[in-house]
């Protein structure tokens, strides 16, 4: 049986609960009585488990999700995967990190949301771990969304790592430079 598969942005009307939603998911649990089922995680989900014929079942985190081998989405089920800010509890949400364009030429912008006020750091390291920039240090800043621009023009191509650490906390992504 072919699977459809669709990994697009969409919009889809799920209940859920308001409960906290994990850092991390990993399902094995197989969707075979149809159904709409949504599964969340603040960063990352792995998924090795069957959708059945009648189910419609979403996938959401920050970070990533991963289908390894076994996993199936069978004819007439409807199943995304979704990349984009959970909330971690209710309609709080973690801080995040987002570049764009990405993979980029001579800059980028780099978006983050700070989930509540406090001071931030924003550095790039290179592939061997050196700090190769400061974008901003101990800034006191508001919670919600913000941007900066990062010019990379005279950096060769390559891998980079923004951090950001708001908080005591701290989120990792990856910049590559064409």
């Amino acid at each position: 049986m072919k699977a459809i598969l669709t990994l697009a942005v969409c919009c889809l009307s799920l209940l859920t609960f308001a409960q906290t939603v994990p850092q991390a998911l990993r399902i094995q649990v197989s969707y075979d009585k149809g159904g709409q089922h949504l599964e969340q995680a603040v960063e990352t989900i792995v998924a090795v488990n069957t959708v059945g014929k009648a189910s419609t079942v979403a996938y959401q985190a920050g970070r990533s999700i991963t289908l390894l081998p076994g996993f199936q989405a069978s004819q007439g089920s409807l199943f995304t995967a979704d990349i984009k800010p959970v909330a971690s509890r209710g309609n709080e949400l973690s801080l995040q990190l987002k570049a764009y364009p990405n993979p980029f030429d001579e800059s980028t912008m780099i978006d983050y949301y700070l989930p509540a006020e406090g001071k931030v750091t924003i550095v790039i390291i290179d592939a061997q771990g050196k700090i190769i920039n400061q974008l901003i240090k101990d800034e006191n800043q508001s919670a919600g969304k913000h941007q900066i621009e990062w010019n990379a023009t005279a950096l060769k191509a390559g891998m980079y790592v923004p951090i950001i650490e708001h908080n005591q906390k701290k989120v990792v992504g990856r910049l590559v430079k064409k």
